[in-house]
C-alpha cells in the first residue's frame, strides 16, 4: 500500500526539484560553502603562520647564539688551547686549529683565537664570515679590559661569542671569539619558513577538499536546490497549504506534529479543541484520536475517508505516509467536516435526479416524435391531427396540474420528469390531488427536496422493477404552516424486518455491492434539516415513506 505513496512522493519531489533548480544568485551554495570554509581556514592559519615565522626566527637566532657560546666555552676551557696560548713560540697553533675543527662539527662557525697581547694565533674558517678578522679583534679589545663576561651579556652579542682563556693560576692568557655569518641565520630561517609554508598550504588544501566534500553532501541533502529555491518553494508551499479548503497536518516519524495549516486550525477551533495555535510540537495522538498511527508509521498504511469524531464534530480523515529513500519519515493528514462532504454528495445526488428526470422527458418526447414522423410518412393526417391534439392536451393538463400545486417551478419540472420516467418503466406514478406547495422556500431548499423526493421515488421504482403485481407509486407533498409532509407510497413487494432495520445504513442494499447510498443520504439530509422520516411496510402489500421537514420561507426571520 505504501508503495503508491512512495511513488507519488518521488514524482512530486522530482517535479519540484526540476522546477526550482534554476533559481540561483551569482554564487551557488556549493561555491559559497567552499569559499567560506577556505576563508575560515586561511584566516585561522594566517595568524598561526605569522606567529610561527616570528618564533622560528627567534629560535634560529637563539640556536646560533647558543652554539657560538657552547663552542666558545669548550675552546676556552680546553687544555690544548690553554697550553698553546701559554707558549709564545706559536708551535702549537696548528694543533689548536686542528682541535677547533674537531669542535665545530657543522663547519659553519668562524673562530679567532688571540693571545693576551692580541696576536692572532688561530683564524678558523675566515671565508665563512665577512670582515671577521676586524670584528673579532674589536670585540677582543672591547672586552679585554674586563676579567670576565656575564653569560647574558655574551648571549646578547649578535652572531658572536667572546671568552677568556685562563691558566691554572686564573690568569688571562688569551681570548676566543666564535661567530656565525648572517647567511647562516638567513638560510636557516628560509628553510624553516618554506617548510612552514608547505604545511600551511597542505592544511589549506585539506580544508578546501573538506569544504568541497561538505558542499556536495549538503547539496545532496537539499536535492541540488539553492537556498533561494528552497525559500521560494517554502513560500509557495505555505501559500498552497493555507489556500486549500481542507485541514492539513503533518507529523514526523515519532508522531510529533510538524505542520498545521490555517484551515486545520479553524476546523479544530470549530470542534472546540483548545490551544490550536500551539499544535506544532504536540503528539498527534493528543489531537487526532482513534487513528491507528502505529500502522501508518510502521507499515506505511494508507487510511482513506475514515470517520473520526474530534471534539463536538465529525470529520472525514485521509492519511498518507511520507517516504524518503524507502523509509517512512512521517505522515500527512487531511480532513474536512463530514457535514460538508455530505452536503457535496447531496448536491451531486440532486443533480443526478435532475438529469434522470430530464433524460426521461427527452426519451418520452423522442418516442412521440417518432410516432408523428411515422404518421407523416404514411400521410395519415387525420390521425396525426388527433394524436398531436391528444399529446398537447395531455401534456398541458399534466403541466397545469403539477404547476398549480407546486409553486416552485424547479420542483414542478422535476416531478414532470419523474412522470415521464414512470411511463418508461410502465409504472403508474401520480401526484396526489391534496398536494400543494404554496410559496418558494428558503429551508428546505429545492435541492434538499429534490434529493429527498428523488431518492425515495427512485427507491419505489426499483422495488417495482421486477414486481408482477400492480405497479403504482403515489407522491404527496403537503405544505403546512410550520412543516412540509412528504409521503411516497408504492404497491410493491414490501420489506422484511431486517430490511426495515437497515434501510438507512450506508452501503446496505438488496441490489448488491455499489448500492445503498441513496436512502442513507436522504436520512443524513433530513437529520441536517432537523426533520424526521418514518417507514411502514408490509411484505406483499407495499411500503410507505413519510417525511416531515420544518420550513422557513423567503423573508421570514428566525425566532
Amino acid at each position: 500500500m505504501w508503495k503508491k505513496s512512495k511513488e507519488a512522493n518521488t514524482e512530486s519531489q522530482v517535479r519540484n526539484t526540476n522546477k526550482y533548480k534554476n533559481i540561483r544568485k551569482y554564487f551557488t551554495l556549493s561555491q559559497k560553502i567552499v569559499i567560506l570554509i577556505t576563508m575560515v581556514v586561511f584566516i585561522a592559519l594566517l595568524p598561526s603562520a605569522l606567529f610561527t615565522t616570528q618564533r622560528v626566527a627567534q629560535v634560529i637566532y637563539d640556536r646560533v647564539s647558543i652554539n657560538a657560546v657552547s663552542i666558545n666555552n669548550i675552546l676556552c676551557n680546553s687544555d690544548i688551547i690553554i697550553d698553546g696560548l701559554v707558549k709564545t713560540d706559536n708551535s702549537d697553533d696548528s694543533l689548536m686549529a686542528s682541535y677547533v675543527n674537531e669542535v665545530d662539527n657543522s663547519d659553519e662557525a668562524g673562530v679567532a683565537i688571540y693571545d693576551k697581547n692580541f696576536n692572532l694565533r688561530v683564524f678558523y674558517n675566515p671565508g665563512k664570515l665577512a670582515d671577521f678578522k676586524r670584528s673579532s679583534l674589536e670585540l677582543t679589545q672591547k672586552y679585554s679590559v674586563q676579567d670576565k663576561i656575564d653569560w647574558r651579556e655574551n648571549y646578547a652579542i649578535p652572531n658572536r661569542a667572546f671568552g677568556y682563556v685562563k691558566d691554572a693560576d686564573d690568569k688571562i692568557v688569551g681570548y676566543v671569539v666564535t661567530g656565525y655569518s648572517d647567511d647562516v641565520l638567513k638560510n636557516s630561517a628560509i628553510d624553516s619558513i618554506i617548510f612552514l609554508l608547505i604545511m600551511t598550504a597542505f592544511g589549506l588544501s585539506v580544508g578546501i577538499v573538506g569544504a568541497i566534500y561538505l558542499a556536495r553532501h549538503v547539496k545532496k541533502i537539499l536535492f541540488g536546490l539553492e537556498p533561494e529555491a528552497i525559500a521560494a518553494m517554502l513560500q509557495e508551499r505555505n501559500i498552497i497549504l493555507d489556500s486549500v479548503r481542507e485541514g492539513v497536518i503533518t507529523i514526523d516519524d515519532k508522531g510529533m506534529i510538524t505542520l498545521v495549516n490555517i484551515e486545520a486550525e479553524n476546523l479544530l477551533k470549530d470542534a472546540s479543541i483548545v490551544d490550536t495555535d500551539v499544535l506544532v510540537g504536540k503528539h498527534i495522538k493528543d489531537v487526532l484520536k482513534n487513528i491507528q498511527f502505529d500502522s501508518i508509521l510502521n507499515e506505511g498504511r494508507i487510511i482513506t475517508n475514515a470517520g473520526v469524531k474530534l471534539g463536538d464534530t465529525l470529520f472525514i480523515i485521509t492519511s498518507v505516509p511520507l517516504m524518503l529513500n524507502d523509509k517512512i519519515i512521517g505522515a500527512v493528514f487531511t480532513f474536512r467536516k463530514k457535514s460538508v462532504v455530505e452536503e457535496l454528495a447531496n448536491q451531486l445526488t440532486g443533480f443526478k435526479n435532475y438529469s434522470t428526470a430530464l433524460r426521461a422527458q427527452t426519451h418520452e418526447f423522442m418516442n412521440k416524435m417518432h410516432v408523428i414522423m411515422g404518421l407523416i410518412e404514411m400521410k395519415a393526417y387525420d390521425e396525426l391531427k388527433t394524436f398531436t391534439k391528444e399529446v398537447a392536451y395531455n401534456r398541458q393538463s399534466e403541466v397545469s396540474y403539477i404547476v398549480t400545486r407546486m409553486k416552485d417551478i424547479t420542483l414542478a419540472g422535476f416531478i414532470l420528469g419523474k412522470i415521464s420516467r414512470s411511463r418508461e418503466l410502465d409504472i403508474d406514478f401520480s401526484l396526489s390531488d391534496e398536494s400543494e406547495l404554496r410559496n418558494e422556500l428558503e429551508v428546505p431548499s429545492v435541492h434538499d427536496l429534490v434529493l429527498i423526493v428523488g431518492n425515495i421515488v427512485e427507491n419505489a421504482f426499483d422495488a417495482l422493477a421486477n414486481f408482477d403485481g400492480e405497479r403504482i407509486v403515489s407522491l404527496s407533498i403537503l405544505d403546512f404552516d410550520k412543516e412540509i409532509v412528504i409521503t411516497v407510497e408504492d404497491s410493491g413487494p414490501g420489506m422484511d424486518e431486517e430490511a426495515l432495520k437497515n434501510i438507512f445504513t450506508r452501503g446496505y442494499s438488496s441490489k448488491g455491492k455499489g448500492h445503498g447510498y441513496g436512502l442513507y443520504l436522504v436520512k443524513q439530509s433530513i437529520d441536517n434539516l432537523e426533520g424526521s422520516i418514518d417507514v411502514e411496510s408490509v411484505e406483499g402489500e407495499g411500503t410507505t415513506f413519510t417525511v416531515r421537514l420544518p420550513i422557513k420561507r423567503d423573508g421570514e426571520i428566525n425566532d
